[in-house]
């Protein structure tokens, strides 16, 4: 029996519906997985992030960073928590992390 008929028999009584959800993608195969399909994590999934621009307003060390000189620059700071995020002052970055 054709499983099609299933389906479309249960989206006319909505039941199911197609979209978007999350899932844990292996980018070993280029395709989505299951828990018990990977050899390590299982039992984790996928985490919601929150991306927080923030703008540099003033570079302390110019002469590390020369490339920056005269340009507007932007760093992204991701966090499980974005309520934290209102009481941010500073952001620190050091020149000599590779």
């Amino acid at each position: 029996m054709d499983n099609r008929w299933q389906f479309n028999h249960l989206k006319e009584k909505k039941k199911i519906a197609f979209g978007k959800r999350p899932c844990i993608f292996s980018p070993k195969t280029d395709q989505p997985c299951m828990d018990h399909d990977r050899a390590s994590g299982e039992g984790v999934g996928p985490q919601e992030y929150t991306l927080i621009k923030m703008k540099l307003i003033k570079l302390q060390n110019p002469d590390k960073f020369p490339k920056l000189n005269g340009k507007q620059v932007f760093f992204v700071a991701a966090t499980l928590r974005p309520e934290t995020m209102y009481g941010q002052t500073n952001c620190w970055i050091s020149p000599d992390i590779t």
